[in-house]
């Protein structure tokens, strides 16, 4: 895959943020019973895992910008230079093998609210970075039905956010979208259902959720506490992001705040968490208006129960706006992201032009400045498998030792090695095992996803068996640490 960072030429690695953490030593209480770790990778967010450290660092990353953006622009008559996304609208259907995009449109349109006529568009691709324009013929405009905007509600359809619930046993609600209409003159959140995703059954509870506060992101379902959960935005002094909890997708718990601006942040507003799952954690991208400049910024955050989260690096972007005169210079809105092959894919919508309802009216009619396209558009960067944070050892050695874990299989590890690393299997009281020390491991010394690590030619799982309880100890010189995992 082509890309390129921004501002240099480069391979697609990652460009790392402020540190959170800088673990320079100690120990951490290791008390009770074996954490139990099952097959799927553990990232190392947070201390859950480790026991004892030195001279290591947590850093956060930044993706790598696609070479080719914008990959979308809004170029059909009936997007008028104003295309985006939001929430979660993007995804790979491993069914029909491609990807699917919900995007948002929006033209004048004196007879609705507010002036505008907002509109969901659908897109697909083989490949994630070329897309098209399918002819659904469902809405006529400009005399033909020949273009791809889905019907809408009863004034709009705005701010799409879409899962493909494997939940679900009715084939009918295969499809759940949370969007936004503007029913019998209040603004709401309306739920639909669809089989295919295309033709969409709307406010199909008849049960909308009137609230000016309606910038709502579904997270979808959550296995380990049995219901939908989305996230809305809270409004009081500041906006803030509160969460929200239903069984059927129908009924929904008023929000809890989970994330507000802090004490130092009175110039911040919170308008929207675009939350996902990734392995058996709960990432999101917290969209931050800066009030004084009215621009939208991208913030990582993180929750082990999609309840209490963790700000990374407050004030700090996870994606960067493009430089001046740029298309994406005033601000970008990153959503859900896509796991496909080896790479994270995160979209987001740029704008080259301010936040304000005085700029949407020049864009419509194709404003050009210094021979720049005014526009909002879609774009595209690349994060490697498990990149958001990595735990890091410069030319100095450091050291990691996990609490005792209870593991079985293959031990393998997500690693960017440039320097030496060697792990040892050690039992519960941290001896280590024989043939299984770091002395025995066979040395890592390159970048790659799915290092296997082996002493002496043997695997861990001649050491682990069908399972025991043991703890891992890494000595790394010049690595990022992402993820490791157990193998059957």
């Amino acid at each position: 895959m082509a890309n390129q960072q921004r501002g240099c030429s480069c391979r697609p690695l990652l460009l790392a943020l402020t540190c959170v953490f800088v673990l320079f030593g100690g120990g951490l209480a290791n008390a009770g019973a074996p954490i139990k770790i099952g097959l799927g990778k553990q990232l190392l967010i947070d201390n859950l895992l480790i026991g004892s450290f030195s001279n290591l660092k947590r850093v956060a990353h930044r993706p790598v910008i696609h070479q080719d953006n914008p990959i979308i622009t809004g170029t059909e008559p009936w997007e008028r230079w104003l295309v985006g996304v939001n929430g979660k609208c993007v995804m790979y259907d491993a069914e029909s093998r491609e990807f699917k995009m919900w995007y948002g449109a929006y033209s004048d349109a004196p007879t609705k609210p507010a002036g505008q006529g907002y509109r969901v568009c659908y897109a697909i691709s083989n490949d994630g970075i070329h897309w098209t324009r399918p002819s659904l013929g469902q809405v006529e405009f400009g005399g033909t039905r020949k273009n791809n905007i889905i019907s809408w509600g009863e004034n709009w359809m705005r701010r799409p956010k879409i899962m493909k619930d494997q939940h679900e046993t009715d084939p009918e609600r295969l499809y759940k979208m949370t969007y936004v209409d503007v029913i019998g003159g209040k603004p709401a959140i309306a739920k639909a259902f669809s089989r295919d995703g295309i033709r969409w059954h709307l406010n199909a509870d008849d049960k909308p959720w009137f609230t000016n506060a309606y910038n709502a992101n579904l997270l979808g379902w959550d296995e380990r506490i049995q219901r939908y959960v989305l996230f809305r935005r809270v409004i009081d002094l500041q906006h803030a992001i509160g969460r929200s909890l239903s069984r059927d997708f129908s009924d929904w718990s008023e929000p809890e705040v989970v994330l507000a601006p802090g004490p130092g942040e009175l110039d911040k507003n919170f308008q929207g968490l675009a939350a996902f799952f990734y392995e058996d954690v709960c990432f999101g991208f917290l969209s931050v208006r800066d009030q004084p400049r009215k621009f939208y910024n991208s913030e990582l955050v993180v929750s082990r129960d999609g309840a209490k989260w963790q700000r990374f690096s407050p004030g700090e972007l996870f994606l960067q706006h493009g430089e001046s005169g740029s298309w994406d210079s005033e601000a970008v809105t990153a959503v859900a992201p896509v796991v496909f092959g080896d790479w994270i894919w995160i979209y987001y919508t740029g704008t080259n032009y301010p936040h304000s309802g005085a700029s949407l009216g020049p864009v419509q009619n194709g404003w050009i400045k210094n021979g720049l396209r005014i526009q909002s558009a879609i774009g595209l960067a690349n994060l490697r498998l498990d990149g958001f944070v990595s735990l890091d050892a410069n030319d100095q050695a450091g050291t990691l030792t996990t609490k005792t874990i209870e593991a079985a299989g293959e031990l393998r590890i997500n690693a960017n090695v440039r320097g030496e690393m060697r792990i040892g299997i050690l039992d519960g009281s941290g001896k280590p095992l024989h043939g299984f020390s770091e002395k025995d491991c066979e040395p890592i010394r390159t970048d790659h996803l799915r290092h296997k690590v082996q002493w002496a030619g043997k695997s861990s799982r001649e050491a682990l068996g069908g399972g025991r309880p043991i703890r891992l100890r890494f000595n790394m010189r010049s690595a990022s640490l992402y993820a490791f995992s157990f193998d059957k």
